[in-house]
């Protein structure tokens, strides 16, 4: 009797473990609609980023920024993957302000600065140079984008 007292301590304490690491694996990554809502907001700046460098291109090209991103769009020489968000499918803002300068809206769904600012161990999902560039709050967010020449690039 007493064994079957203790296989049933021992089977409870391992159903109470596998039951808190899987609750603490949830707490630590987040559920699975929030790295959804990650993914999404990681394919959104990556379209803004891919977007801003066919801008540049067309800028070292034509010494103007387009009118429109559809400018962009089914031309060999820019590399477009979506001028659509990934979840809502709604185009992407876009307007030129002055100049060289243009803006690019996106609505995103998870707040990147307040996550890396929770975790200062955190890797962003958009790496490389001017990652901060792109941190962006949840909600409707615009970047401010000045046209660079593309080195090598002829006109």
């Amino acid at each position: 009797m007493q064994k079957d007292m203790g296989k049933k301590i021992f089977v409870g304490a391992v159903i109470l473990a596998v039951a808190a690491a899987a609750i603490g694996g949830l707490f630590v990554a987040g559920s699975p609609s929030q790295e959804r809502a990650r993914q999404f907001d990681a394919r959104r700046i990556n379209d803004l980023q891919q977007l801003s460098q066919a801008v540049d291109q067309y800028w070292t090209r034509n010494a103007r920024l387009p009118e429109a991103l559809t400018d962009l769009q089914n031309r060999r020489e820019y590399y477009v993957p979506s001028l659509l968000d990934p979840r809502t499918q709604e185009a992407y803002e876009y307007r030129v302000t002055a100049g060289k300068t243009y803006e690019m809206c996106a609505t995103f769904e998870t707040d990147a600065t307040a996550e890396a600012a929770q975790d200062k161990y955190a890797r962003p999902y958009y790496v490389g140079q001017g990652a901060d560039f792109w941190k962006h709050g949840q909600g409707r967010t615009c970047f401010t984008i000045e046209a660079q020449n593309v080195p090598g690039l002829l006109p």
